[in-house]
């Protein structure tokens, strides 16, 4: 079993003028989410989250024009093929009432399986982040239980006559006393499963990248002191690479010279329909869309971008995000970015400029897109960078008709805090180990 987070990513094109049915579809279904949400966790074990929308076309390089699309993005844990059969074991009705719409869909379509085989081929591929990794929508509702029972008997053992006795090694064995006693709690004594063996996954490519970077660099040494032809191609992968990624840097540069052309900003009546869908107490949800500057450098840096982004999503936290993902749709022509998020999207956005670090993580993508601030050398902001860049936010901001959470109430640090409190357990600590731990009650 895995419970490595992943995003699914669907899209199909429409004709502009059937949108208005699509979303009336879509907001009829988020409606119905309201009396349905019971059933929603029941049948959709591996769904996280789901966002699926009406894009309008959009103009690229002020003159070619970006179809019309619809656009289903989940976030879920485990596998792909188990995730597609359970939206379509629940969703089948729904998915063909909303993709029939579009002349990509299959016409002779018969039941289940065609749907399957449609979805299948509507996937396109994105670059995933997920904030509390391994945690599977099982684990967040048993993690959650768990210390809700445990901090109710730590207040206990906190009124007890001796509790001024108490070490923090005493107390922890209390408490695991107390858990592995407890019928509904003793799935806690045993190690987490999968752990270690998916961190062992997910970090895997980025293992092979870099043995392959390392096996190059050592053929550029021995290529000195043998005559193989093996080991002449392999020394090239590394200066190759080191070789695009100057030659890529060096032509964006040129690129950012081009004059800066600012979006057209969004209304504030607009502003306030994506604002009014901004309801649920601790987590909402933000699409961004825009098309990217003209150049096809521009395309090609940033796809390069993502793939490399994809290999570090291991070792980025981002406190506030949930999941997030980014991709590029019309060959490579529009970038896609969505999260799944704590608080507003204001504050939210505002996370991404209230740090100069963050601010250069963000320009290596957003920099592209049309209506973002200027950089040079990527990252360098050249005037205003945090207003032009809300302005920008806005700007491409879409309204997601239908989103679901299947954590409407825990955010990011109480998901981690939960899972960091259930690995303490049954684990040997120091008394100022145990301390820390005992803080994630």
């Amino acid at each position: 079993m895995s419970t490595i987070h992943r995003g699914l990513t669907l899209t199909v094109t429409i004709n502009e003028d059937k949108l208005s049915n699509v979303n009336a579809l879509l907001f009829q279904f988020r409606n119905d989410l309201k009396t349905n949400r019971d059933q929603f966790e029941k049948s959709l074990p591996s769904t996280f989250f789901i966002s699926w929308l009406t894009l309008p076309s959009q103009i690229y390089d002020e003159k070619e024009q970006l179809p019309a699309r619809i656009i289903l993005m989940t976030s879920y844990v485990g596998d792909k093929q188990n995730h597609l059969n359970e939206l379509v074991n629940f969703l089948a009705p729904q998915l063909k009432q909303v993709f029939g719409e579009s002349h990509e869909f299959p016409e002779n379509y018969e039941g289940n399986a065609d749907m399957l085989r449609f979805l299948n081929k509507k996937t396109v591929a994105n670059t995933f982040y997920s904030g509390f990794k391994f945690i599977s929508t099982t684990d967040v509702a048993k993690e959650k239980e768990l210390k809700s029972a445990v901090w109710e008997h730590a207040q206990q053992l906190n009124t007890s006559k001796d509790a001024s006795q108490l070490t923090p090694a005493k107390i922890k064995r209390e408490i695991e006393d107390f858990v592995a006693n407890n019928a509904a709690l003793n799935w806690a004594v045993e190690e987490i499963p999968f752990a270690r063996k998916n961190k062992i996954q997910m970090l895997l490519p980025l293992v092979l990248l870099g043995l392959v970077m390392a096996s190059s660099i050592i053929c550029i040494v021995l290529s000195f002191f043998m005559d193989s032809l093996f080991v002449k191609i392999v020394a090239w992968i590394f200066p190759l690479f080191v070789i695009i990624l100057v030659g890529l840097m060096l032509m964006l540069r040129q690129n950012e010279k081009n004059p800066h052309i600012a979006s057209e900003e969004l209304s504030d009546d607009e502003i306030r329909k994506i604002v009014a869908l901004e309801t649920h107490p601790v987590l909402n949800e933000m699409t961004v869309i825009a098309p990217l500057k003209k150049g096809w450098v521009r395309r090609a840096f940033l796809f390069v971008s993502l793939r490399l982004v994809n290999f570090l999503t291991y070792f980025t936290y981002i406190p506030t995000v949930h999941t997030a993902r980014w991709l590029q749709l019309d060959k490579g022509k529009r970038l896609v970015f969505i999260a799944n998020f704590d608080n507003l999207s204001e504050a939210y956005a505002h996370d991404f400029v209230d740090s100069e670090k963050r601010t250069k993580n963000m320009a290596v993508i957003f920099s592209h897109a049309f209506g973002f601030p200027a950089t040079r050398w990527l990252i360098h902001k050249q005037y205003n960078h945090r207003s032009k860049y809300m302005k920008g936010v806005r700007a491409h901001q879409k309204i997601t008709q239908f989103w679901y959470a299947q954590n409407q109430y825990e955010s990011v640090e109480n998901l981690k805090r939960n899972r960091a409190f259930r690995e303490g357990l049954f684990k040997e600590m120091d008394d100022e180990a145990i301390k820390k731990w005992l803080l994630t009650i």
